[in-house]
């Protein structure tokens, strides 16, 4: 399983950029996916305060978003079939709720520092990593 990093403007995504097996700048948020993030997956309560969850790819399984009728029918279904091991956490993510996003113009702009070397990582414990600028302290003593 991946760490889980905060980006500066406090989205959650996978591995910071030195920390992944793809060497993917910004990872997918999903436990075991290393694909690019491109999309927020952002939680609309009754409300209306929307909530960003993370960042994710465009096409993670786990992050499926049905029509709410679809997910309401689904869960019916189950509780219908009384069946012990029937799992709510395997069903599709309502529409009524949940949604996808492309990042904005702004949360593209920091992931694009990121990608150029513009703002580094330093990990601190698991899911705790501290932006900066990069420093020159790896050039003036080279080992």
């Amino acid at each position: 399983m991946q760490n889980r990093v905060k980006l500066p403007c406090g989205l959650s995504t996978g591995s910071g950029p030195r920390f992944n097996s793809r060497g993917s700048l910004v990872t997918c948020s999903a436990a075991f996916c290393d694909n690019e993030a491109t999309h927020i997956l952002e939680f609309v309560p009754r409300e209306g305060n929307t909530e960003r969850w993370g960042a994710y790819c465009e096409n993670c399984p786990e992050r499926r978003i049905a029509p709410a009728a679809e997910v309401d029918a689904a869960r019916e279904r189950g509780s219908r079939l009384q069946v012990q091991d029937f799992d709510l956490t395997r069903l599709p993510l309502s529409d009524e709720h949940w949604r996808y996003r492309e990042f904005t113009d702004e949360e593209r702009a920091e992931i694009e520092q990121i990608k150029v070397g513009a703002l580094v990582e330093t990990y601190i414990k698991p899911g705790v990593f501290e932006w900066h600028p990069p420093t020159d302290k790896g050039k003036e003593n080279p080992k």
